[in-house]
């Protein structure tokens, strides 16, 4: 009998707490707050001289624009050639691409590489990891280099 009661005892005690958690949880759950995709937020890391000012994903094109940072070994201007994606995580595609640029760009300049093969759906969360492949040009002459990093968004 005390044992019964004892069980008894716990259950009114910490029952209300344990249901205001199950509660909570369930509220949580279905707000979204545990859905990983519904957290990404637009960002980008790596790069460097390179810095990924903006990233949208529609239906259509995934454009990237970057802004120009000091360029190495005293260089005053470099021409991108290209930008590869790989690692895809919320495109429609999800093979490497690449983008053909082409453009001649000196510090503080921007310019944009356009995805036409990688599409996002709205609201769905992206990210990739890419390489830019670009030529600099100062003093000492011309040396190719190659910039890695991340782009993460959600699709619009």
């Amino acid at each position: 009998m005390a044992k019964g009661q004892s069980a008894l005892e716990y259950m009114m005690t910490y029952g209300w707490a344990i249901l205001i958690i199950v509660i909570v949880a369930v509220i949580l759950y279905s707000m979204g707050i545990f859905n990983p995709r519904a957290s990404v937020t637009a960002s980008s890391s790596g790069f460097s001289p390179f810095a990924a000012s903006a990233a949208v994903c529609n239906s259509s094109s995934l454009t990237v624009a970057f802004t120009t940072g000091g360029l190495p070994n005293g260089a005053g201007s470099a021409t991108v050639d290209n930008m590869t994606l790989s690692s895809f995580s919320g495109f429609a595609t999800d093979s490497a691409t690449t983008a053909t640029i082409s453009a001649t760009v000196t510090s503080g300049s921007s310019f944009k590489a356009i995805f036409t093969g990688d599409t996002c759906t709205s609201g769905v969360g992206f990210s990739a990891s890419g390489s830019l492949t670009y030529t600099a040009s100062g003093a000492a002459g011309s040396a190719t280099y190659s910039a890695t990093g991340t782009i993460a968004g959600t699709g619009s």
